[in-house]
């Protein structure tokens, strides 16, 4: 297995990416979090319909993201990895899912307010320099009518806890 050439230089190898999905500070380490939640943003990542910039606790409950991190975790250590259903196989993954879970509500509480600044900060620079691309460079189809889903177009009210 191969880092996505997306996430570097931020996560150097598989093992790094492993150290950052179990650490307290996922959400400051900016490929990986812009990563996961563009996933989300674009319903890739459970099947949610496509949205704006959205931070990472919003469409995730605190359960949801320690299973996100955990099934990752143990996909990215074995490749082709499978569960077994032995008690004991049951019994290390109930331990990994409450370490998982001190990890996951640490790394709300202490990053989730800047990780949502710094991506808002990154979009709004993306979106002066003009990205992808110049409006010249864009085709504009002037009958196409706005999209009114606040999500889609910008104007969702996020309530002032996650800025």
């Amino acid at each position: 297995m191969r880092v996505h050439p997306n996430l570097k230089p931020g996560v150097t190898n598989i093992k790094h990416l492993v150290r950052i999905l179990q650490s307290d500070s996922l959400y400051l380490n900016q490929a990986v979090y812009n990563c996961i939640t563009g996933g989300l943003e674009t319903g890739k990542i459970k099947g949610l319909r496509a949205q704006g910039s959205t931070p990472l606790e919003l469409p995730n409950t605190t359960g949801y993201e320690v299973r996100f991190r955990v099934e990752l975790v143990l996909a990215l250590n074995t490749q082709g990895h499978r569960h077994a259903y032995t008690p004991e196989a049951c019994t290390e993954r109930a331990k990994s899912f409450e370490n998982m879970l001190a990890v996951v509500k640490q790394d709300r509480d202490n990053n989730a307010k800047k990780a949502c600044k710094l991506q808002s900060k990154t979009i709004a620079g993306l979106v002066e320099k003009g990205y992808p691309g110049n409006a010249e460079d864009r085709q504009v189809n002037a009958a196409e009518e706005p999209n009114e889903d606040p999500a889609m177009n910008g104007m969702a009210n996020i309530s002032e806890e996650h800025y």
